[in-house]
């Protein structure tokens, strides 16, 4: 059999002068990994849009969605959570499971873990860091509870969803990079701090879960480069549009159609 889907992410609605998605859609459903945008209004018409583009839209949170919410996460997806719920045929994906002809899209956000790279040093990332964003340092433990649940939350899904026997594939879709294989060989990160800050190596525990094989495809954002892989049978991919104006963006956009056999 097979499946497909689009996937897009990493939108930025905010850094471009317009978002029109009409007649871009290749196929009935759709996989957005994160960073629509900071501001909420924007996020919520562009998912809005999407929900009136596609049958289905499955919405996973980015760093951008809480950009301005580092103070209050728990305050923060709750929030999302009701700006999310009220749009027809909008999926926001935390902690939830949508199976839909055999196919499992299991999501998180992923968050950061600053360990992807572990020469560079942790605490130095995380002064980097709180000065980047112009947090506390209290900021990054938070992030990295978050990045360890988060990792501890697909792994139980996995796990739970080889015993259904309807589920013949798993797509995983995380924000963040789930292992640093895909990205070290980007000259433009080499022993830098933002490396550590690209994902979370620990979502890839959830591959132990996996005994049936079912994962088949994990999508994934916040990287701005493009990635297309298969790694040890799994297919990796990303299609970030990323922040106008900047070197990692894509002018021209469209979505990527991913089709899964099984």
């Amino acid at each position: 059999m097979q499946f497909s889907f689009d996937l897009i992410s990493d939108l930025h609605v905010d850094t471009w002068d317009h978002f029109d998605w009409s007649h871009q859609p290749t196929s009935p459903y759709c996989v957005v990994a994160g960073d629509i945008s900071r501001d909420r209004k924007l996020m919520a018409q562009t998912l809005k849009h999407l929900g009136e583009c596609y049958q289905g839209v499955f919405f996973i949170d980015g760093n951008e969605e809480h950009k301005n919410y580092f103070d209050n996460f728990g305050q923060s997806y709750k929030d999302l959570r009701r700006y999310v719920d009220k749009f027809k045929n909008v999926v926001f994906m935390q902690e939830n499971v949508v199976v839909v002809n055999g196919v499992a899209f299991l999501a998180a956000n992923g968050w950061w873990s600053f360990d992807m790279d572990p020469t560079i040093d942790r605490n130095e990332t995380i002064d980097w860091l709180a000065a980047k964003y112009d947090v506390s340092t209290e900021f990054a433990p938070q992030v990295e509870s978050m990045a360890l649940n988060d990792a501890a939350y697909l792994h139980h899904s996995v796990r739970k969803l080889q015993m259904h026997q309807d589920v013949k594939a798993i797509v995983m879709v995380t924000h963040t990079v789930p292992t640093p294989r895909l990205i070290e060989h980007d000259l433009d990160l080499e022993g830098r701090y933002q490396f550590n800050t690209t994902g979370n190596q620990h979502l890839h525990t959830a591959l132990q879960a996996d005994s049936e094989n079912k994962i088949k495809t994990w999508c994934f954002g916040h990287y701005h480069k493009s990635v297309d892989r298969i790694i040890d049978g799994i297919h990796y991919v990303s299609n970030c549009r990323g922040r106008g104006n900047t070197p990692w963006c894509q002018t021209a956009y469209y979505p990527k159609r991913i089709t899964i056999e099984f």
